[in-house]
Parts: C-alpha cells; structure tokens; sequence
C-alpha cells in the first residue's frame, strides 16, 4: 500500500498540474537569515542543521530527493502563489501572513526567543528597563511580539541585520548593546566562538511552535499524505534524534548577582567541587549547591574529569574522616535558584540557558 500512496503523493504535490510529469524533488523553502544550530550554510547553500536534516528525513519517507530554495522571507509568499514550493518548515501559524493557505503540522520542537546583551551591558528582567529609544539588534522581516510594539510607539528600536548570525556578530563588538534571538542559537554562537563578549543571561520574550507548513492547492491529497509523512517521523521519535545532534549545552558555575564572589578559574571550581579546597584564595567558603540528572555528570565529566562513582567515593571519604560536606543537591531548577538568591555566598552550576538577571557567571566551560 505505502508504494501507493507515495505515487499519489507523487501525483499530488502542491503547485503541480494535473497530467505534468512526476516532481523531480520535494521543494522545501529556505530562509537564509535562519541560524546555526538550526540552519548550517556553506559558500551560500545549506548543508547541515536542524532544517537540512528534518528536509532529508522527510524527503526519505516520501523516496523523494530534496531541493532547497533559498528565498529571502519576504519573497516566500510569492514563491508560495506561483507553485514553487511543495514544503515550508521552521515556521509557526501566528507568525505566518495567510496562514489559512496552508496544511498544518502538529508542532515538532519549540522556540524560545530571548534577549541578550553585550558583557558590559547591564543584566535585564524586563524590557522595562530599556531606555527610551534604546536600539536592540533584530533581524530584517523577523517578527517580535512585545518588542515591535514598543517599536512602533518609540520606546525602542530595531537595529535590522539580515541574519542572526550578524546581529550577534553585531552583539559580539559592542554595536549593539542588546539583540534578540533564539536561545539555541545563542548558545551555539558562544560554544562556535569563543570570544564572544556576549554575556550569558538570558531575559525571555516569547515562545513559538516550530511546524512544517504545505501550501493548499485545489487537490491537496498530497498534502496530507505529506503531513503523514511528518506524523511519523514525529511520533517514532526521529525529530527528537535529529535536535539531539545539535543540542549545545554550556556549563557555567554561577552565583547571586549580589555575591561579592570574583571570577573563578575550572582550577578553583573543580577543587571545590572535589573537596580538595573549603575556601578560595581571599579566604572566602562559597556554600556548594549542585543540579541533579544529567547535568550533574556532564559537570563531573567536562569540568571535573570524573565519574560519578569517582566523585561519590572523594566526598565519601571526606564526609568519614569529617572534614567536609557534599553539595547540596536540588532537583527542582526553581529550588537552587531559590537557594542561590537566598545565599549571596553560594555557586552553583547550570546550563547556561537557565541563567538570568538575578545571577553572575563566575566560570564558563
């Protein structure tokens, strides 16, 4: 049957006349201000990212090749009109122009957009904060719920690149002090440049849902059967594999904005975290307050260079012979930040993607 159903499809793409010959490839929209870790671009083509994987999964369940069409955003919807594009990924219904004209995906990821600033800015909670006029880097046809509007009124203004990639090169020198991006592209920004200047809290602005997107025509069978393509690669798990090659996750030791604790080396923090120091070299006892799950043994492996089982038995030995206590573990998230806030003297490690305004990064790994 799934021969079948893929020559109807094959009969079928949006945009394609009846009776015109099979489609030579499936035709996915691509956006070039898209970033890293989501779309990957060599001498002006993509190759690799979230989008390039998802494009090739979904052409391989339909036994069809991919074409990518590289269109800048406001000439989507024309491309969209005219039949040249079978698939649009990357986007989401309320931040699409017409999106009735469209067969929707159920959402496959989400995007959590924040605003981030230069090391030297000062720490936000609030857009509040801005000052009148203040220029924040955006990117051109990009949309910004809570932040246009405060464009179009005055309090702010957009300072348009046509990339994130360059607004946060933008970010990295200081000409700007503040730009607006999705987190995993920020972390992947740091992680991919190690001189980035760019300070590692986040103020969260808005969520979007990630879908594919196929435009209607007058038999949109194929359509459907493409959505169903798309049903399956979600719900085996084959999406979530494909975010799981580009996770980038960045430890970071971090402490209350009002600590009085300085800059850490990974020499300071693995002696601590180990028990082989109580106190730093000005005599300060930071209290040790640790995350739990993965986290915490992607922290022993990458800053510590152990094991579990290695740092379990350091402590263990420590704790007999009573000269020192273990970190404090927490679960919760919300708790240790809690716990952080309520204790200007402790640090604790985090992925870097949770830190705010209300925290001090003290060491990055």
């Amino acid at each position: 049957m799934l021969p079948r159903l893929l020559l109807c499809l094959s009969l079928l793409l949006p945009g394609r006349p009846a009776g015109a010959a099979e489609p030579k490839a499936l035709r996915m929209a691509v956006i070039p201000a898209w970033g890293a870790p989501y779309a990957i671009f060599k001498d002006g083509a993509l190759v690799g990212g979230i989008d390039f994987d998802l494009a090739q999964a979904i052409g391989e369940a339909l036994h069809l090749p991919v074409q990518h069409v590289l269109l800048p955003r406001p000439r989507v919807d024309a491309a969209v009109a005219a039949g040249e594009i079978d698939l649009r990924c990357h986007l989401s219904p309320e931040f699409t122009r017409a999106p009735e004209q469209y067969l929707w995906s159920s959402p496959l990821l989400e995007l959590e957009n924040v605003l981030v600033g230069h090391q030297t800015a000062e720490a936000l909670s609030s857009l509040e904060q801005l000052p009148r006029g203040q220029a924040l880097g955006t990117v051109l046809g990009f949309v910004y719920p809570g932040v246009d509007e405060r464009v179009a009124d005055g309090r702010l203004r957009r300072d348009d690149t046509i990339a994130i990639e360059r607004s946060l090169q933008k970010l990295s020198l200081n000409r700007v002090p503040y730009a607006i991006a999705e987190q995993r592209e920020v972390s992947w920004y740091q992680r991919a440049n190690p001189g980035h200047n760019i300070a590692y809290w986040r103020l969260p602005l808005f969520k979007a849902e990630f879908r594919c997107a196929v435009p209607k025509s007058p038999r949109n069978d194929g359509g459907e059967l493409m959505l169903a393509a798309i049903e399956r690669l979600r719900s085996s798990g084959q999406i979530e594999r494909i975010l799981a090659r580009y996770l980038v996750s960045q430890l970071v030791v971090v402490s209350s904005a009002k600590s009085p604790l300085a800059r850490l080396s990974r020499q300071e923090v693995s002696e601590l975290y180990l028990g082989q120091a109580r106190a730093l070299p000005d005599g300060s006892a930071p209290q040790l307050l640790a995350s739990g799950g993965a986290l915490r043994d992607e922290f022993y492996a990458k800053v510590l260079e152990r094991d579990a089982a290695q740092v379990k038995a350091a402590w263990s030995r420590l704790l007999f012979s009573g000269k020192g206590r273990a970190p404090r573990e927490f679960t919760d998230p919300a708790q240790l930040r809690a716990a952080l806030q309520a204790n200007p003297g402790a640090i604790a490690y985090l992925d870097a993607s949770q830190v705010d305004a209300s925290m001090k990064v003290l060491y990055a790994h």
